[in-house]
């Protein structure tokens, strides 16, 4: 194992069996930062090495809840968003996804598989939320209007890579 001041060099992360990275400490953080790796998520800090839910791993799990008490403050302080939920869901959790989000606040089904919910969470937190509902064949995309944030589930890596370029203003992505 690859340490660097008490840290992994280099992560890996499974996702459906599927294994990604590695993954620098920086890109970890950043990954935590966004909800994209989560209490759940199994990581390595080898390819082939013994898998843990990030929680089981101290610099994570300190990562992770730094970033639900920052996540929580924001939501607590800051006016209600208006956040549009697109999913495709395959898996027939239709209906749960419907009422995790009634849960959130003021709900309106815009279209089957769209939602616009007035909350006090972020994108980010609503995925996270979603996520554990959903299949590998399901989709999930989260568009905070209010704050020009966005947060998404199951997008391949090239589709993820471009939606990330676009949102961040390189359309050439």
């Amino acid at each position: 194992m690859s340490v660097d001041a008490g840290q992994a060099r280099t992560w890996f992360v499974k996702v459906d069996g599927r294994v990604y990275g590695p993954y620098t400490s920086p890109q970890m953080r950043g990954y935590v930062s966004e909800g994209r790796v989560a209490d759940y998520t199994l990581v390595s800090v080898e390819r082939d090495g013994a898998w843990k839910p990030a929680a089981d791993v101290e610099i994570l799990a300190s990562w992770i809840e730094d970033n639900r008490k920052v996540s929580q403050a924001a939501a607590e302080t800051e006016d209600p968003a208006n956040l549009l939920v697109i999913t495709e869901v395959r898996s027939g959790v239709g209906d749960a996804v419907a009422s995790v989000l009634r849960r959130y606040g003021e709900t309106v089904d815009i279209v089957p598989g769209v939602w616009l919910v007035r909350a006090r969470t972020t994108a980010s937190a609503l995925r996270n939320d979603l996520s554990h509902l959903l299949d590998r064949e399901d989709r999930l995309f989260v568009v905070d209007a209010s704050r020009d944030r966005s947060a998404w589930f199951n997008f391949a890596s090239e589709a993820d890579a471009k939606v990330r370029g676009l949102w961040r203003g390189n359309e050439s992505a």
